[in-house]
């Protein structure tokens, strides 16, 4: 999905019309319009404010990813110690065979709760 669309979504998801939008980003109705028609791009300091306000990484709200990573969800706690984010990054640092591996953990114990 591309900014016009996500935007959108996001919008109406949380039941904003464009005027509510317009005046928590400090911009006119016009202007929400405008980003989601595609006629016209935020700035950089909107687009982080837009993707504070919907807890959403800029990567998402751009439409460059459709895994939504923002920062609250990797600050997300595990453990006391560890957030989701650390946990990414150790996935992330291991060779192919362990992620591999983890995988197929992952899915055992999702599979087995399913089952209970």
């Amino acid at each position: 999905m591309d900014f016009p669309n996500v935007l959108k979504m996001l919008r109406e998801k949380r039941g904003y019309s464009q005027k509510q939008l317009a005046d928590v980003l400090h911009v006119s109705k016009n202007s929400v319009s405008h980003y989601e028609l595609g006629i016209s791009m935020p700035s950089i300091d909107i687009i982080i404010n837009m993707a504070d306000i919907f807890d959403v990484s800029i990567d998402y709200l751009l439409g460059i990813s459709n895994v939504n990573l923002s920062k609250r969800l990797l600050d997300k706690p595990i453990d006391k110690n560890t957030t989701a984010g650390n946990v990414l990054e150790s996935i992330l640092r291991l060779d192919k065979e362990h992620k591999m591996d983890l995988l197929k953990l992952l899915r055992y114990i999702v599979n087995d709760n399913k089952a209970h």
